[in-house]
């Protein structure tokens, strides 16, 4: 009976192991997921804002005089 004792507590520690090393990985996995959506936001309001520039830039105002 105490080897069966044994085999659980081993199992109980293997899976406990186990769980602490998933639980870490998720816990990276997770900031850097969160890293990757700021820097995509930032990338897509930098994408905005050139669009933004360029277009003002094709505006009317910004076009050379024919007589130049």
């Amino acid at each position: 009976m105490s080897s069966t004792l044994e085999e659980l507590q081993v199992k109980v520690a293997f899976l406990e192991d186990t769980m602490a090393k998933i639980s870490e990985e998720f816990y990276l996995q997770q900031k850097e997921l969160l890293e990757l959506k700021q820097r995509h936001a930032a990338l897509v309001d930098k994408l905005r804002n050139t669009q933004t520039t360029d277009s003002e830039a094709t505006g009317a105002e910004h076009e050379t005089p024919p007589h130049y």
